[in-house]
């Protein structure tokens, strides 16, 4: 069982590239909005206002500060419980933080430069020049804090990923190619620590079952029959 996390800017085809990824291998696919799901599953009603929304100094010291801090430690264990689930491909701002170290996962970063990126934004969103560098300079601020804030590491640092992919010269469907072959051939030693080694939580590991569970219901149900 392999784990990939993919940590991307907005306007690199990040999204492009793990659902396909994904697809490709078979795995299930985890996203932010997997993650609200089995957030609210753990009892958590206020993730996406505290998720989308960039803290200042007065946050430590008020009650959304620490509602902050209660929804990261339950992402961290949910985080934690998808990756020792396996076979999954996990997209999100953050989700290379916490699987430091683990011989089973693969972390990734994709990046692009700014023009670039917003040429992209522009053209997949209808937005103006003004509108697009806007989008792109308030995603970026979001979720470099979001990494910040939520696990003291920095997404500029790229020796927490094991591989980085300028999509400005690596086209997508390329990379996708390499981290199907990196994922077919991941191996471990004897004794290397591995996410599903992992020690979860039963809470978010059992709503993690669940979900894919339930995903698997549904793409089977949609298979044409013979």
């Amino acid at each position: 069982m392999a784990v990939i996390t993919i940590f991307r800017q907005v306007g690199c085809k990040g999204r492009y590239i793990a659902e396909n990824v994904a697809r490709t291998l078979d795995y299930h696919f985890a996203d932010y909005a997997t993650a609200e799901r089995l957030m609210l599953q753990c009892g958590f009603q206020q993730t996406p206002q505290v998720y989308n929304s960039v803290s200042d100094f007065w946050d430590r010291f008020t009650r959304r500060g620490m509602e902050r801090d209660q929804i990261n430690s339950m992402l961290r264990s949910i985080v934690l419980a998808t990756a020792q689930h396996g076979d999954v491909v996990l997209l999100g701002r953050g989700c290379f933080a916490p699987l430091q170290g683990l011989c089973d996962v693969i972390n990734v970063r994709v990046k692009a430069p700014l023009p670039l990126r917003i040429e992209r934004v522009m053209e997949e969103h209808s937005l103006t020049k003004p509108r697009a560098t806007r989008f792109v300079e308030e995603r970026d601020t979001l979720v470099a804090d979001f990494a910040e804030t939520s696990y003291g590491l920095s997404p500029d640092d790229l020796t927490l990923f094991d591989l980085v992919i300028d999509t400005s010269k690596v086209h997508p469907d390329t990379a996708i190619r390499w981290l199907v072959e990196a994922a077919t051939g991941l191996r471990c030693r004897p004794g290397d620590p591995t996410a599903a080694a992992l020690k979860v939580a039963q809470v978010p590991k059992q709503a993690v079952a669940k979900e894919f569970k339930r995903r698997e219901r549904l793409r089977t149900e949609k298979l044409p029959r013979l």
